[in-house]
């Protein structure tokens, strides 16, 4: 291989050798005045990186896009970071005052939080409510679910929790997570049914229905208390 690539390399070359179509001089000359007008390259090569603002947790782990876990160090527990994403390597900077600079481990985990496990002192899951406040969970849930989450009773966060996980393993995560902060937002509370089915609206990429104006409910709710009342 090594002598082919010579070989090829001379004949490439070896083509400069004739006279332009239209210029009339020798390919390799012309090429030789057009690089005296070239740009030189800057000193510093380009970084392909997406840069972001991210806080470690209290054992020193970053989790990047809702599920991938990256340990950046237990020197970097509950700081703000500033987080290097490139094809191959996640480098975390550490926010002054601090360490410059720390390329971090592969990730601990590449499966939706929901379905992964954390250390507490029980040894205890995600989805079960006495683990909740130590969860991955809970930590990777946008603030308005994850705040009612939190003020709801046992039973009530553990419906929630079996409904995300159901959401999630039918729809993806990320849309179980969208689907759920949607419905809150809308009805002002959870359920399953229609979690599930705005979870699976949204892996279709479908739009929900727009009404040009609001939705009264009233005349149906009149209709079905009218019917209690005569039977």
């Amino acid at each position: 291989m090594p002598s082919f690539n010579i070989r090829l390399l001379e004949r490439c070359l070896a083509l400069g050798d004739k006279d332009h179509y239209r210029k009339g001089g020798r390919e390799t000359d012309l090429f030789a005045e057009d690089r005296k007008a070239l740009l030189a390259l800057p000193e510093a090569r380009f970084d392909v990186a997406a840069w972001k603002r991210m806080k470690a947790d209290k054992y020193g782990i970053v989790t990047v896009e809702g599920r991938h876990r990256y340990a950046a160090g237990p020197e970097h527990a509950g700081r703000e970071l500033i987080v290097g994403l490139r094809a191959f390597e996640v480098r975390a900077a550490a926010m002054p005052p601090g360490p410059a600079s720390r390329r971090i481990r592969a990730p601990t985990a590449t499966t939706p939080p929901a379905a992964t496990t954390r250390p507490c002192r029980s040894g205890c899951r995600g989805d079960r409510p006495g683990a909740w406040p130590n969860s991955q969970v809970r930590e990777a849930l946008p603030d308005p679910l994850r705040e009612w989450l939190d003020g709801q009773e046992r039973a009530v966060l553990a419906e929630g929790l079996r409904t995300l996980r159901q959401a999630e393993r039918e729809s993806g995560w990320a849309n179980a997570v969208a689907a759920m902060a949607e419905i809150l937002e809308t009805t002002g509370g959870i359920d399953r049914a229609g979690v599930c089915l705005a979870a699976a609206r949204h892996a279709a990429g479908t739009e929900p229905v727009a009404y040009d104006e609001p939705v009264d409910l009233t005349e149906y709710d009149l209709a079905f208390a009218g019917r209690e009342d005569n039977a």
